[in-house]
């Protein structure tokens, strides 16, 4: 069911996850035309879930039919609803679940696809800069610039922010945790700053940063380790 769920631009920046009314009523084994009737008479409702955008269609040439029809276009959480104003069929039941398996795949397919060309542009943002534009920055402000560097840093040493602040013995210079790594900490704190600063341009939040940051070092020290066939 590759058809239910699909993206409204060829353009990253732009496109955003939607199904319509046609193929919720096509798969819900409704009349279209009373499936858009239905959003019509609660337009109100779905608009507090975002914009209700919809296309305008040409008649198939050939076709008896002369006007233009309008089509829906619904974000995940406006198809949610709408389906919750559906009778409870057994069609209704399996329409709505692989529509959210479907959202599911798409949303992450879109996702990755931000991050590849966030990944493809010049390497000339920063991750100070990137995290003072990210888009969720508001939230806890300058406090991200700790916590995304601290992530990086206890990642590629696999220790605590304590321990990595025990390494200083001059107590008269205050220093970051940056300059308590060693060359090859560097060396692999710089491969993972760089996927956080694509991750961060494409928009994404802390979690699937945190979770592709310490899957990215564990797939690398099991590639590495010299005694990983040994048992």
């Amino acid at each position: 069911m590759k058809d239910l769920a699909f993206l409204t631009s060829p353009d990253m920046s732009k496109a955003e996850v939607v199904t319509n009314h046609v193929v919720i009523a096509e798969y819900a084994g409704l009349n279209k035309i009373s499936v858009r009737k239905l959003i019509d008479n609660n337009k109100q409702d779905l608009e507090e879930l975002g914009i209700l955008s919809f296309e305008m269609t040409k008649p198939i040439k050939g076709s008896t039919g002369g006007r233009p029809t309008k089509i829906y276009q619904l974000n995940r959480n406006q198809a949610m609803l709408l389906i919750t104003w559906l009778d409870n069929t057994e069609p209704v039941r399996a329409f709505k679940l692989a529509l959210v398996k479907r959202f599911n795949e798409m949303e992450k397919e879109l996702q990755a696809r931000k991050i590849a060309r966030a990944v493809e542009k010049p390497k000339g943002v920063n991750l100070h800069q990137s995290i003072s534009e990210w888009v969720h920055y508001p939230r806890h402000g300058n406090t991200w610039h700790t916590i995304i560097r601290s992530l990086l840093a206890t990642t590629v040493t696999g220790l605590t922010k304590k321990q990595i602040q025990a390494r200083d013995t001059d107590w008269r210079k205050e220093k970051t945790l940056l300059d308590l790594l060693n060359s090859e900490e560097m060396e692999r704190y710089k491969m993972l700053e760089s996927i956080a600063i694509a991750m961060i341009e494409a928009g994404s939040d802390y979690e699937p940063i945190k979770t592709a940051i310490k899957s990215k070092m564990t797939t690398k020290k099991a590639v590495t380790d010299p005694h990983q066939n040994d048992f």
